[in-house]
């Protein structure tokens, strides 16, 4: 072997372990490369799925929010709407009410009203009101019962009260007592509506 094939055949050798280490080097640096990159790329993954979890909670809480002010807002409305409908109902009432103080029912109840009255205060004195609307019945109830009626200073919507002094006892059976027991028990129920 001469000295020039020599020179070739270590210049090969040489050639070759290089070739095989660069390789190996880069084969190295683009595992490592690659490990980095999907290790940035789980990193990254992580930070956007803790963003958009922080944004989802951010988005709930701000939608809780106007959930609550709007529910608030709607209870408000149907509170305003069955205060409403409650003051019509009333109204209603009322006006029923006037036109029923014009029949005979009306002054047949009356009389029932002063005849419990005065069986329940038996022998003891008993004063009977009637409301100033209705003291054109003053006389022929007072003939009736054997009794004497009087007007009241203040209306009260009909009926009658009763004050039986010994036994310090008020019987109000006034329609304003009744329409005013009546308005305190008495709720619309707005989701049957």
């Amino acid at each position: 072997m001469t000295i020039e094939e020599k020179l070739q055949h270590f210049k090969e050798a040489c050639t070759a372990d290089a070739i095989a280490a660069a390789e190996k080097i880069l084969s190295d640096y683009k595992n490592a490369l690659e490990k980095d990159f999907l290790d940035y790329q789980n990193s990254e993954t992580r930070l956007a799925d803790m963003e958009v979890k922080t944004e989802t909670t951010r988005i709930d809480k701000e939608m809780n929010k106007e959930l609550a002010l709007e529910q608030i807002k709607l209870r408000m409305e149907l509170g305003k709407k069955a205060a409403e409908l409650k003051e019509k109902i009333f109204a209603q009432l009322e006006e029923r009410l006037a036109k029923y103080q014009e029949t005979p029912e009306y002054v047949a109840l009356i009389d029932s009203q002063i005849e419990r009255a005065l069986k329940f205060a038996g022998n003891d004195e008993v004063k009977i009101y009637i409301d100033p609307n209705d003291e054109s019945l003053a006389h022929d109830l007072s003939v009736r019962h054997d009794i004497d009626i009087a007007i009241s200073k203040y209306p009260f919507h009909g009926g009658m009260r009763a004050v039986i002094p010994a036994k310090n006892i008020l019987i109000d059976n006034s329609f304003e007592k009744k329409i005013s027991e009546a308005k305190e028990k008495f709720d619309v129920d707005m989701e049957v509506l």
